[in-house]
């Protein structure tokens, strides 16, 4: 009997000392997460700041996947065309001929466009030109 009451006494202290420790363990984790929490709220701004554009991106997800799916699709079949057409074009060695050159005398004379202002202003130079005439032919007379 004296083990089990000696044992019940150490369990005792044990348990008291364990109740505290984590007493004392509890209050330390609240003052800290107090003291933490104003930089905690402060990334969890920033971070929804910042992921922002990724949220706004993952709406448009299934289009730009059918878009760069497409995209995509249509530059290797692109491709693959091209270099077929040109292989095909250098094993039949079907190269384009010459166009035959024209000459820009060949071509004939181009008119000029039909210029309006320069019409008005020499009709106009024409007018003041017989005013002057007339001026000076009754000075000389």
């Amino acid at each position: 009997m004296d083990e089990s009451v000696l044992l019940n006494g150490l369990l005792f202290i044990l348990s008291s000392l364990f109740g505290i420790l984590t007493l004392l363990l509890s209050y330390l984790l609240a003052l800290l997460g107090l003291l933490v929490s104003p930089f905690w709220y402060l990334t969890n701004g920033l971070l929804a700041v910042v992921l922002w554009p990724l949220r706004v991106f993952l709406k448009f997800e299934a289009i730009l996947l059918f878009i760069s799916g497409a995209v995509l699709t249509g530059i290797i079949l692109g491709l693959f065309l091209y270099f077929t057409g040109d292989t095909l074009t250098q094993l039949l060695r079907l190269y384009p001929s010459p166009e035959p050159s024209t000459s820009a005398q060949a071509l004939g004379p181009k008119d000029e466009p039909y210029d309006w202002q320069s019409r008005i202003e020499d009709e106009y130079n024409i007018s003041s030109t017989i005013l002057e005439e007339e001026e000076t032919s009754q000075v000389s007379e």
